[in-house]
């Protein structure tokens, strides 16, 4: 995978005061939130992470080129990556990722939110199985197949761009009650640092597009699993019809959406190895 290579313009202000390490009644978690131009949909996003019970977690917040710059969060638990512009979203995420050292990562959406709950119920999950990698919710008041599933195909992603449908073609049932996908939305993905590592992060030349879908199917062509989880307590709103295709970002996300998905097909002619966790 070839890497984008970033500009040194970004300045890391440290949490100071935040933990290295968690404990086994909490295990730490890196949250990364990726901010462009929307402070208040940020400060709900960030509270909710700092109010998730039986975890520690420290927050990243990684301001993409915000004009005005986010504000500091007085909370020793925060920290800041700023850039003098907008880097893209798997580029922004990847900063957060690689600032960061524990072993799991959520990589949350700004305009998401946690319920207290919600970041342990996903944690025990991948420490109940180790051939999980990656896990994301069923949001709050949506069916699953809203924000994750099978792989999208070139039909299914037409069909989303041109409003005519806003889902995907749903995963499999397991007897818990969650779902086996080989995708969810990068709104809230809880993903193994390990397993993120292995298979070489977030494609960081993706500016805006399928960088969630990728890193899925990646880790999933790596050995491990993909689940999506029900009754969780994450809210996030629905995605957006009718997006401005012709105008020049929307044909620059279509032409990643389609490289994309050339690359997926290429890829599902070869068997996933097995990696241990």
């Amino acid at each position: 995978m070839r890497e984008k290579t970033l500009p040194p313009v970004s300045v890391v202000t440290p949490a100071p005061g935040c933990p290295t390490t968690g404990s086994r009644e909490s295990p730490r978690v890196d949250v990364v939130i990726l901010t462009w131009n929307d402070e208040e949909l940020l400060a709900v996003a960030v509270a909710s992470a700092l109010g998730s019970r039986g975890v520690d977690v420290k927050v990243i917040i990684v301001d993409n080129g915000s004009d005005p710059p986010a504000e500091a969060v007085p909370d020793p638990r925060v920290s800041i990556l700023r850039n003098a512009v907008n880097l893209g979203v798997a580029p922004g995420r990847a900063q957060g990722i690689a600032a960061g050292r524990a072993d799991l990562v959520l990589l949350l959406d700004s305009d998401a939110r946690l319920e207290p709950d919600a970041l342990a119920a996903m944690v025990r999950v991948l420490d109940a199985d180790p051939s999980v990698g990656l896990v994301g919710p069923v949001f709050a008041d949506q069916l699953p197949e809203a924000s994750g599933g099978r792989a999208p195909t070139f039909a299914v992603k037409a069909a989303r761009g041109l409003g005519r449908r806003d889902d995907y073609e749903p995963g499999t049932v397991g007897l818990d009650g969650h779902h086996d996908v080989d995708f969810v939305i990068g709104a809230c993905q809880l993903v193994r640092r390990n397993a993120y590592l292995a298979v070489g992060g977030l494609d960081t030349t993706i500016f805006y597009g399928p960088e969630d879908v990728d890193l899925c199917l990646r880790i999933q062509k790596g050995g491990w699993r993909v689940r999506q989880l029900e009754g969780v307590g994450c809210h996030h709103p629905p995605r957006r019809r009718n997006r401005r295709l012709l105008s020049r970002r929307g044909l620059k996300h279509a032409h990643q959406i389609g490289r994309h998905l050339l690359r997926s097909h290429r890829r599902r002619s070869s068997r996933p190895v097995r990696r241990v966790v």
